[in-house]
């Protein structure tokens, strides 16, 4: 990415940064990272718009990158999916400014004397507390849990799995429903991934409660109730 000619709030980050002692990834622009423990760097990547809002990624990424390689992390930095812990905001004037300023130091706060190990810690209880709001939508309606997998028997020798399917390419999710005979997962009469706003692939640390919730009742609204019904 190349920074906005309009975006000066964004330059003025960017010289922020450097005195507070960060480095830019030599190969990708916005990408800035800081060491904070040995195997631990904090990151912050900006990105700007023609309109002037500046989006914040920010978080604790591994250095110890790439099978060992820390010459790559300090060549690219953390890309948003790479960040084993992260937030992200927008900043579009002084208010908006503020409140990043302290969600962000409060973040670096909490987190930075964390080990690698700790932080990968932290985000699988992020990770299980991301799972957990499926969970509570879908057994009520009879489905059982198994792993990242809910099933529930339609009748007829048949069932319903809803699907939390991590992708094998980045820190994100599918989610599939299917219709299959109840005793063979794999005998497939049915199959749909949940499409959203035209995306099939969700980054689920950057989703807010909300957002989380209105995937779950788009899901159970377009997919999984028709098929129950």
């Amino acid at each position: 990415m190349t920074y906005s000619p309009k975006s000066g709030r964004c330059m003025q980050y960017r010289e922020m940064l450097f005195e507070k002692g960060f480095a830019e990834a030599k190969q990708k622009t916005g990408h800035f990272f800081r060491q904070a423990t040995e195997q631990t760097a904090f990151v912050i990547n900006l990105e700007d718009d023609e309109e002037g809002c500046i989006t914040i990624l920010y978080g604790f990424a591994s250095t110890a990158y790439m099978a060992g390689d820390e010459e790559w992390f300090a060549n690219h930095g953390s890309d948003m999916d790479d960040c084993q812990v992260r937030n992200i905001l927008s900043v579009w004037d002084d208010a908006s400014e503020t409140n990043a300023q302290t969600s962000i130091l409060n973040f670096y706060e909490q987190y930075k004397n964390h080990a690698k190990e700790e932080i990968l810690a932290v985000k699988k209880e992020r990770q299980k507390e991301f799972l957990a709001h499926f969970a509570r939508a879908l057994k009520p309606l009879g489905f059982k849990k198994k792993g990242t997998k809910w099933t529930r028997e339609l009748g007829n020798g048949r069932a319903l799995t809803f699907d939390a399917q991590k992708s094998a390419f980045s820190d994100q999710y599918y989610f599939n429903v299917t219709v299959h005979e109840a005793s063979n997962l794999y005998a497939i009469h049915s199959y749909e991934r949940v499409v959203m706003y035209g995306s099939d692939i969700y980054n689920w640390q950057l989703m807010t409660q909300d957002q989380i919730e209105n995937l779950i009742q788009y899901a159970l609204k377009n997919y999984i109730e028709p098929k129950l019904n």
